[in-house]
């Protein structure tokens, strides 16, 4: 039997050293990429959820301000809110408004410990809504009957 050597000349099989190198920088300049991505829409989704909860935050100070028997006072106040295992700063400012009776409230919200305010929400409130002996402020001012 004999044994048959390649001729130099006939094409060899297979890839160079420079062929598999040039491939392995594509892959990892592909991979870097997709990283990066992940790691973006991974912050944004962080930011959409820190966002949400500082408007649940205002939302629910508003909603505390409005439903209150107390018609609010002029002025600034400030206050912390637990949510999510976290603390969160809000600012309430009660306006006056060209309404005789009717006052803004701005309300703003972010975590504890940051500089800038991620969420402004605002709304108002009228006296008309403001309870008078034990009618229902919320809702109606007709008197309560017993159940």
């Amino acid at each position: 039997m004999t044994t048959r050597y390649p001729s130099p000349l006939a094409p060899r099989r297979g890839f160079t050293l420079i062929e598999v190198l040039v491939s392995l920088v594509v892959v990892a300049l592909g991979v870097a990429a997709v990283m990066t991505s992940m790691i973006s829409a991974a912050q944004g989704t962080e930011r959409l959820r820190e966002r949400a909860y500082a408007e649940w935050v205002a939302a629910n100070r508003l909603t505390e301000v409005r439903v209150a028997r107390e018609f609010p006072s002029l002025g600034i106040t400030e206050g912390v809110a637990r949510m999510a295992d976290r603390d969160w700063q809000w600012r309430q400012e009660v306006r006056a408004t060209a309404l005789e009776g009717v006052v803004q409230i701005v309300v703003e919200a972010r975590p504890a410990g940051r500089d800038n305010w991620l969420v402004t929400m605002s709304g108002a409130r009228g006296r008309d809504v403001v309870a008078v002996g034990n009618a229902d402020g919320i809702w109606d001012t007709a008197e309560r009957a017993a159940p």
